[in-house]
């Protein structure tokens, strides 16, 4: 038995799971929103329970749309994510037993041919990508057969990545190949929880004001639900440079999830962006009828960061809507070197230590280098696009 089940564990080890959300039927046709989770490591099944959050707000938003999930199957033995995933209301369609990396990826979404939507839950890094079977099988510059994808998105699709550092690299090398708009994030990503004061916080220790956590969420959808498997918690960019375990990049960052338009016009870009936003998990539960004033709501809960020791995220929302009387658009609320972005590229580099081959640093190794002089106005001019975006829908 023992033998047996050895053996059963290893050949589960590398497989993904192909499912869709409260529909039983898979359609290549469609219109179709696609989550992706990779391994979670020390996050166990976390990443699959915000994916699972924004699946709910995608079928409130888009229910004629198809939602699929394409997830790292977590467990090694006994099938319980499978178990579980199906008591969240995905049906499984298949479980590839093969290792789950940037081509096996590419393979599954040129099956959709109306993609509207792709959003990643993993880590990330970087030089090397995002993480799927495991931090050597990785969505990737390096991923062959990227550019396949182009032509398998409907008008007006885009790109999230939740993941560490994504935005450096990754966003938009995806932006220019697949000529669509790209979010992903310029330092590390951090989980918050909905409180009972209806903010989400950090569950660090000092970043939250106390320990009455929400049970009930009833500011991010619809209908009230159980903060059960997910429907409470988010990803959002940390409020400082990252430093860990992957680089220093203590010469910037930026507080929120910044989009690369590479390929798009700025008409386009401001349009995508303000779409995106009304899907995103947050204190107002965006609708398409909603007002400028509850959208601008959601927008500073997206781009401000907040604490519980001062009211930052007031202050943050304060200084965008005086930019324009002030002509100043040079706020930072960060806490460090606020990056200096456009939406093509930002203006930063990397130097490594340590080159494992002439193309492939040893990220570890690696250091942001900010090349700007001047004062960054990332953060106002992606809240006046976001704006700007809103405003041409209607």
């Amino acid at each position: 038995m023992i033998f047996l089940s050895f053996t059963f564990g290893i050949s589960s080890a590398n497989a993904y799971l192909v499912t869709t959300y409260k529909n039983e039927v898979i359609r290549y046709n469609w219109p179709t929103r696609i989550l992706v989770t990779g391994e979670g490591k020390e996050q166990d099944t976390q990443f699959q329970e915000v994916a699972n959050a924004k699946a709910l707000k995608y079928s409130e938003l888009y229910p004629s749309e198809q939602i699929i999930l394409i997830a790292k199957n977590e467990n090694k033995i006994f099938n319980t994510n499978k178990n579980l995933l199906r008591s969240w209301g995905f049906f499984l369609q298949s479980e590839e037993k093969s290792i789950f990396n940037g081509e096996a990826l590419v393979k599954e979404l040129l099956k959709y041919k109306k993609i509207t939507s792709i959003d990643f839950f993993t880590h990330g890094t970087a030089q090397y990508g995002l993480y799927l079977e495991n931090n050597h099988n990785r969505f990737s510059i390096q991923t062959i057969g990227i550019e396949k994808l182009r032509g398998h998105f409907a008008e007006d699709a885009y790109i999230v990545m939740h993941g560490c550092n994504t935005g450096f690299i990754l966003a938009p090398f995806l932006s220019n190949t697949l000529d669509i708009p790209v979010s992903a994030s310029m330092t590390s990503t951090d989980f918050q929880r909905l409180h009972s004061d209806g903010e989400y916080y950090l569950t660090d220790k000092g970043y939250f004001p106390n320990g009455d956590w929400a049970r009930k969420n009833t500011v991010s959808y619809n209908n009230e639900t159980s903060c059960r498997y997910g429907k409470c918690i988010r990803l959002k960019p940390d409020n400082h440079p990252y430093v860990g375990y992957w680089g220093e990049y203590t010469d910037g960052g930026l507080p929120f999830y910044k989009f690369f338009c590479l390929n798009n016009s700025t008409e386009q870009c401001n349009r995508v962006m303000a779409k995106s936003l009304f899907s995103f998990i947050g204190t107002v539960n965006l609708k398409f009828n909603s007002s400028l004033s509850e959208y601008k709501k959601a927008l500073v809960d997206f781009l401000c960061p907040i604490s519980a020791r001062r009211d930052i995220r007031g202050e943050c929302e304060a200084n965008l809507n005086m930019a324009k009387l002030t002509r100043d658009e040079a706020y930072n609320p960060f806490r460090g070197t606020l990056l200096d972005c456009n939406f093509k590229t930002c203006n930063a580099d990397f130097k490594c230590k340590k080159i494992r081959s002439p193309n492939f640093p040893d990220a570890k190794s690696c250091y942001l280098i900010n090349k700007s002089n001047k004062r960054s106005t990332a953060l106002v001019k992606e809240y006046r696009a976001y704006l700007s975006g809103y405003m041409s829908l209607y």
